[in-house]
């Protein structure tokens, strides 16, 4: 059986979605290069429109409900499965409460997913299309600096593997302090609805093996999460420990001797810090750095509000605040 083409894979995950894309940044007669399928309120995604908004690079974006369950849509899968493909690793089937694909595998029906027409490739898990989009720009503007290459690194390692689908889904410990829409959620239906999902396209789909894969270790992914994620101990532990990477940001901010965290230029860690911590107020947790916390945190916390691509990719994009 002859494998679907890049356009027809493309394709078919556009007519699922039903709605056309919307044409992000500047304004050319050529068809955008990149194409990107993302969710609103996806921290990942907004990871990766905040690098394309930095850069001001074009691209057509494809915006999906994930509460709705779009991002299981089979076709929108089997392109993602493309992407998955390509890495050579295995899918994730147990989840650590990171979103990281360097831990644990590849997700395959998650968002972003990037398509890059001039090399033809499907690009999955946002720090790699981080990265990727911002090889392609001139050093002098690279967000990740040749000889900062290792420091930026471990921050984002840091920051990809905070506990945010806990801090999303389950209750804080004490009083709930997360948005009105998500109080009384405890992060079990959620991932027990994602299960209920898995299993209706495995029903459907049964004779298609890269169908039946997917949905497998995506519904083993998610009952682990059911499992293991959102009980009181467990809850307890996440929210310790993205405190304590906020303490160990204001260490280092305290002593940095440049006007970012890094540099005195902006890069990739201030990039991803900056989203994180716009996250964690969204979710109701600035607890960790107000009232004189942390005062560095909050401090930069406060300063990259207003830059232009932060505003842009998440502050001022529809749906992108819970």
């Amino acid at each position: 059986m002859t494998a679907p083409s890049l356009e027809s894979l493309v394709a078919d995950a556009r007519n699922a979605l039903g709605t056309p894309a919307d044409r992000i940044g500047p304004r050319t007669d050529a068809a955008p290069r990149f194409e990107l399928f993302n969710g609103p309120n996806s921290i990942c995604s907004q990871k990766v429109r905040a690098v394309l908004a930095q850069h001001q690079i074009p691209y057509l974006s494809h915006s999906m409900d994930m509460f709705a369950g779009q991002t299981y849509l089979p076709p929108y899968v089997r392109l993602r499965m493309h992407g998955c493909d390509s890495l050579g690793g295995p899918l994730m089937e147990v989840h650590t409460g990171s979103t990281s694909v360097s831990h644990g595998g590849c997700d395959p029906a998650v968002v972003p997913t990037l398509v890059d027409w001039q090399t033809r490739q499907v690009i999955v898990d946002s720090k790699r299309i981080c990265l990727y989009l911002d090889a392609e720009i001139e050093p002098s503007r690279q967000l990740r600096p040749r000889h900062l290459e290792d420091l930026i690194d471990a921050q984002l390692g840091i920051v990809d593997n905070l506990p945010n689908y806990q801090m999303l889904g389950g209750k804080p410990p004490g009083i709930d302090t997360r948005p009105a829409s998500q109080h009384g959620k405890t992060g079990i239906e959620l991932a027990r609805g994602k299960v209920a999902r898995c299993e209706r396209y495995l029903a459907e789909y049964p004779d298609d093996p890269t169908m039946v894969r997917a949905y497998s270790a995506k519904r083993a992914k998610e009952l682990t999460a059911a499992e293991r994620l959102f009980g009181v101990d467990a809850m307890r532990a996440a929210y310790d420990k993205a405190e304590s990477a906020c303490a160990d940001l204001e260490q280092l901010l305290r002593g940095r001797s440049t006007e970012w965290l890094l540099d005195d230029r902006f890069t990739m860690a201030d990039l991803y810090w900056a989203i994180e911590l716009l996250r964690m107020q969204n979710l109701g947790a600035q607890s960790f750095w107000t009232n004189g916390k942390r005062p560095a945190v909050a401090s930069f916390a406060e300063r990259v509000r207003s830059l232009p691509p932060l505003r842009s990719a998440i502050l001022d994009w529809p749906g992108a605040n819970f």
